[in-house]
């Protein structure tokens, strides 16, 4: 055989060698890809409450979500936590559910404020982080913010997430060890963008016919008020919505000053779920000047097309004159 017909030879051999290892190493990729798969879809448990609203998926190995007291679901205010957590990493884990009443909250940020102020007073060594705003599950904003605070004299973190729907509010919180957080936040992550949020049964309420449903439902009654402190005091308001899309709000406002008021004026800001501000409007009292002791009724209509009514979260307002 010539010379160079055995290195043709030996070419060809090569080739065949070369090609048999990467159909081998091939399968062997797509095998263990597919046990990789496998894994991450068995290690996933769904926890459905429709009690509270939500749904979610947690790695299994975390255990079950479960009440810190049985049946709280029916109270205004719920904990949930784990039971029997058995992975290779330390970590802590709750979940909390909160009513408009129990949570003392007219939008997403009161929820954030009263959750970081609960927590600076009662965890040892509070120390903020930084916060920013976020999303939960595909579409819902939401808000976190990341701290450290004393465990048994050494120093953890934690990561705290808040969301409200319906009304209802939540709060996710994780706590770990530094060994931990590689292991853990990418899990957390997962369920939080797993999460969805459901139509609490029980807060549906039975309505007469002869009512205006867009007034009940787009009544905005969770607002605050700041008086002038001259003695100009809002006493009532409420709001709705007519049937032309437009907000109103109507109210009473007295004069607990010695002398009359002229030109008293109401100043409404409206806000976003996100305590953004969408729209402004202002009226005046009726009649506008108020003597000392005296009371008059007002109503303030936010009239701009460009601010949808289904944006508005919460209001403020704020009494003044001239």
């Amino acid at each position: 055989m010539g010379l160079a017909m055995k290195f043709v030879m030996l070419a060809i051999v090569h080739l065949l060698v070369v090609l048999s290892l990467e159909i081998v190493l091939q399968s062997s990729f797509a095998q263990n890809l597919s046990e990789v798969t496998g894994n991450k879809n068995s290690s996933l448990t769904q926890y459905e409450n429709p009690d509270i609203g939500i749904r979610l998926s947690h790695p299994t190995d975390w255990g079950k979500i479960v009440e810190l007291d049985e049946g709280c679901h029916k109270q205004p205010s719920c904990v949930l936590d784990l039971d029997g957590t058995n992975t290779n990493y330390t970590f802590g884990f709750s979940l909390r559910k909160f009513s408009k009443e129990s949570c003392n909250c007219m939008s997403l940020m009161d929820h954030v404020r009263n959750g970081f102020n609960s927590q600076v007073t009662s965890l040892n060594g509070f120390s903020f982080i930084n916060d920013n705003q976020t999303t939960i599950g595909k579409n819902y904003p939401g808000w976190q913010y990341e701290y450290s605070f004393l465990h048994n004299g050494a120093e953890e973190r934690g990561i705290n997430v808040f969301a409200t729907f319906n009304d209802t509010y939540y709060s996710i919180d994780v706590t770990y060890p530094e060994e931990s957080r590689a292991k853990l936040l990418p899990e957390f992550k997962k369920v939080i963008d797993s999460i969805e949020f459901l139509p609490v049964q029980d807060q549906i309420s039975k309505m007469p016919s002869f009512m205006n449903m867009s007034e009940v439902e787009g009544s905005k009654s969770n607002t605050a008020s700041k008086n002038n402190p001259s003695g100009l005091q809002i006493l009532s308001h409420n709001s709705f919505t007519d049937s032309e899309g437009y907000m109103h709000v109507v109210g009473e406002i007295k004069n607990n000053s010695s002398s009359a008021e002229t030109n008293v004026k109401i100043i409404g800001t409206f806000y976003d779920i996100n305590n953004q501000v969408v729209g402004a409007q202002f009226t005046y009292a009726n009649p506008p000047s108020i003597g000392a002791g005296d009371k008059a009724p007002f109503e303030l209509v936010l009239t701009s097309a460009s601010v949808p009514t289904s944006l508005i979260d919460h209001y403020i307002l704020q009494a003044s004159h001239e």
